[in-house]
């Protein structure tokens, strides 16, 4: 069995130099963050910091070693054998045909050692948190391997000879059906802002509203000391606010021109590749007959300009990190285009998953509000009720009791009148297409959301109604897909109840 290449342990031990420094600071940080340590308690306490940094470091260093040494690959016949671990050694073995994604990482420390990380999927819900097989060798062997595994999921055999019996599989950039231009970046990056700069100025107008309340009873000494307290939070509140908006500026600049650095989607024969980022590059290869659903997102400030991102639902599509706890249940498959392009893009990638014009939508639209509006309206009255009534009992000025009433009932009335645009969003959404074995879902409220999969990929239907809503012929409809235990379920409210037999009819076993 071949060893992963020494790069790994070099390319570790440095992130560790800086893993190592974080541990002992954050265990010894009193000596230095303590308001009551003075020059002498530092100087004492740095012998201890370097001795404590030396001893996790080496602790470090046993560690990675030893996972080297215990840890390697191997391609049989007809199958890819994999051994890593230290104090919990993992044995994998996979056979070629059962392989669903191959994905290629690297990050910027690989790319210094010239290293790549290879995860193997075999795409089973039950290890859909993390990958079979982890290689980690250098970038022309995990090509080689990409490549050679590639070929090998089609034929299940490998020659004595270590090469193939079918043609390689070969992705190439000038068969790219898919490119994240920069124009179309720029476009990403001020949406995702509008959509910050949006929901901040709603806020701030609430803001100003309860600031002018403020002023106004501060002014005739209403609230005292308190208010001003309350004053001062709300000033804080929106201080936050916009330093999340400046943060939410920058990283979306950051997502969209390094994270999408050279995204491209390539496909040849039975596989698609999509590879991106600049930092941190990620090649991701996977079966078309494997996708499970596709899913078309619009935010509220998307819908209103017009665009969408399409992502994809791929069992085993994990965080090639290393990390076998991450999963990426959702593959990202176009990042930002127009509404318009989804049928283009689609037919030339994914065309057996163009979304359909709903041929249903929701029957009625109470049912949207109703249990809110109940369940919302009964906490409120009773903390409405209790707040005055625990103001009454300590005397509290009647000034104050009003402003807190008022108050109590303004973020009510926020808070339903926000709901009530959701439940109007829902309602228009809502709505299902079937057609030759293939089913549309449109749900979602300021987010709207279409799920596109094959009726192949159902395997439950849940019918969800109340007793009057059983008398009107509606209810909400919950589908189950073959897909990650974390995402797989879709949802479609209020529509007729006999959609679930005619969805039934549909479930293969």
């Amino acid at each position: 069995m071949k060893r992963f290449d020494k790069g790994y342990i070099y390319s570790s031990l440095l992130t560790d130099l800086f893993y190592s420094f974080v541990a002992v600071f954050v265990f010894l940080q009193d000596f230095f963050l303590n308001e009551d340590s003075n020059p002498d308690d530092v100087a004492a306490a740095i012998p201890v910091f370097v001795i404590g940094y030396v001893v996790v470091y080496l602790c470090f260093v046993a560690y990675r070693i030893l996972y080297y040494r215990v840890s390697g690959y191997e391609l049989t016949e007809k199958e890819i054998k994999c051994n890593r671990g230290v104090l919990f050694r993992k044995r994998s073995v996979l056979d070629y045909k059962k392989v669903h994604a191959i994905n290629k990482k690297q990050n910027l420390i690989h790319r210094i050692f010239g290293l790549a990380v290879l995860t193997v999927d075999s795409g089973s819900a039950n290890t859909s948190h993390q990958a079979e097989i982890t290689i980690i060798e250098k970038e022309k062997v995990v090509d080689a391997l990409l490549s050679e595994l590639n070929s090998l999921k089609e034929n299940g055999v490998r020659s004595d000879a270590g090469e193939t019996k079918t043609e390689e599989v070969l992705l190439s950039d000038k068969d790219s059906l898919y490119r994240f231009t920069s124009g179309k970046k720029m476009l990403y990056t001020l949406i995702n802002i509008a959509t910050t700069v949006f929901f901040t100025a709603l806020f701030a107008v609430l803001a100003i509203i309860v600031l002018g309340v403020c002023k106004g009873l501060l002014q005739l000494d209403s609230l005292g000391t308190w208010g001003e307290y309350f004053l001062g939070a709300i000033l804080i509140t929106v201080a936050v606010m916009l330093l999340l908006s400046i943060f939410s500026f920058i990283g979306s600049i950051i997502h969209s021109f390094v994270g999408y650095y050279n995204f491209t989607i390539t496909k040849h024969d039975h596989n698609i590749q999509i590879s991106y980022g600049i930092l941190e590059k990620h090649t991701n290869t996977f079966r078309y007959d494997r996708i499970k659903a596709v899913k078309i997102s619009q935010g509220l400030v998307q819908r209103m300009l017009g665009f969408v991102s399409i992502r994809l639902e791929v069992i085993g599509y994990t965080v090639n990190s290393g990390d076998d706890d991450k999963n990426a249940d959702l593959g990202v498959l176009v990042p930002f285009c127009k509404y318009d392009e989804i049928g283009e893009i689609l037919e030339r990638v994914l065309p057996d998953y163009i979304p359909d014009e709903k041929q249903t939508r929701s029957v009625a639209f109470f049912p949207f509000v109703s249990w809110f509006l109940l369940i919302f309206g009964v906490i409120s009255g009773i903390t409405l009720m209790g707040t005055v009534a625990v103001m009454a009992v300590l005397n509290a000025p009647s000034a104050a009791i009003s402003a807190v009433a008022i108050s109590i009932f303004g973020v009510a009335l926020v808070v339903i009148v926000f709901r009530f645009i959701s439940a109007v969003f829902r309602y228009h959404t809502n709505g299902l297409a079937v057609r030759d074995g293939k089913i549309t879902a449109y749900s979602g409220g300021f987010t709207k959301c279409v799920t596109v999969f094959q009726a192949k990929n159902l395997i439950a239907v849940e019918n969800v109604t109340t007793p009057l809503r059983k008398k009107q012929g509606i209810a909400s409809l919950v589908m189950h897909l073959k897909t990650n235990a974390h995402s797989n379920e879709v949802k479609v409210h209020i529509q007729r109840d006999t959609l679930s037999d005619e969805l039934e009819n549909m479930l293969t076993f």
